[in-house]
């Protein structure tokens, strides 16, 4: 295996991906998210996994409506967001699996009435078709994390050794807003 290779994409040469993409969202991610934008309204959760995200949503007084393709005990459904029927939501706030964010986006862009909010990877903002999608919808801001944040491998908060995950990956919030006109700002949180 090619250590470099693995190393420059945030993985650790002796681990693969977690099964289905779970790299859970550490709650004070969301908290910053909170700090910077306001969700009036219902908010969908479409990635919930076990709560990471809706639990911190649901402790700011939001009503959150939780959901994944995986029951992992936590959600009132468990539909696969891209392929099933949604009804319309005031905002959806979630973290995608990274290799279907475009897709997400779009599906969120479709149902959500007021704000879409996505955890994502900065890496996002590279590559021909994402550059269109920015050019086409109304992305309002990207809130970039100064300092690293850690997503939960398969939601556990520390490793096998007991220690808190390390990531080389740089995150930040993606947050389009229906209505908004003009160029995006990009923040630092």
């Amino acid at each position: 295996m090619n250590n470099i290779g693995t190393n420059l994409v945030g993985m650790g040469s002796l681990r693969g991906r977690e099964d289905n993409d779970y790299y859970a969202t550490p709650p004070e991610s969301t908290l910053a998210l909170l700090e910077k934008e306001i969700f009036e309204g219902t908010i969908l959760e479409p990635c919930c996994g076990e709560g990471h995200i809706s639990e911190v949503l649901k402790r700011s007084g939001h009503n959150v409506i939780s959901n994944d393709l995986i029951n992992r005990g936590y959600g009132e459904s468990f539909k696969d967001f891209l392929q099933e029927d949604f009804q319309k939501v005031d905002n959806i706030v979630t973290n995608p699996p990274f290799k279907f964010a475009k897709e997400f986006i779009e599906k969120s862009l479709e149902i959500a009435e007021k704000k879409v909010a996505m955890f994502c990877k900065i890496q996002l903002l590279e590559g021909v078709q994402r550059k269109q999608l920015f050019e086409e919808t109304p992305l309002k801001a990207v809130y970039v994390f100064s300092k690293r944040q850690n997503p939960l491998r398969n939601g556990n908060a520390l490793d096998e050794n007991g220690k808190k995950w390390s990531s080389t990956m740089c995150f930040a919030w993606f947050v389009w807003e229906r209505g908004y006109q003009g160029e995006p700002a990009v923040r630092w949180i």
